[in-house]
């Protein structure tokens, strides 16, 4: 892996980081009502962290994980999509700051995670 590649995928890791920690504050931060909105950002935001800093992890040669680059994308991928359809299936959608803030975190978690997953597909390594 390139010296620009680990900088690009570090810079990725810390934005998903970003993401769980915010999705794990997100409740307090907007005052969910919904207690399964509360619930979910805890769940959702917790996996995002922990597979982030697995895959902060992974670019250290010194730490020995197995190499999860592109299982952590579909793993984000999957993660994302469930948090922006959860609000309807779970039906918190009356809850709107919750709805928006699943959403919006959804969205973005996934559309990387895609953008990667393609790149990665589009120029294997």
């Amino acid at each position: 892996m390139s010296t620009q590649n680990r900088s690009t995928e570090a810079f990725i890791d810390l934005i998903n980081l970003a993401l769980g920690g915010f999705l794990i504050l997100s409740p307090w931060l907007f005052g969910f009502r919904s207690q399964v909105g509360w619930h979910t950002s805890w769940m959702a935001g917790t996996a995002i962290v922990v597979i982030a800093l697995f895959s902060i992890a992974d670019l250290f040669d010194s730490v020995s994980i197995p190499t999860m680059f592109e299982s952590e994308e579909w793993i984000n991928l999957t993660i994302g999509s469930w948090l922006a359809i959860c609000p309807w299936i779970l039906n918190f959608n009356d809850d709107v700051m919750a709805m928006q803030v699943h959403l919006a975190v959804g969205g973005v978690l996934a559309t990387i995670a895609a953008i990667e997953l393609w790149i990665v597909n589009r120029h294997p390594a």
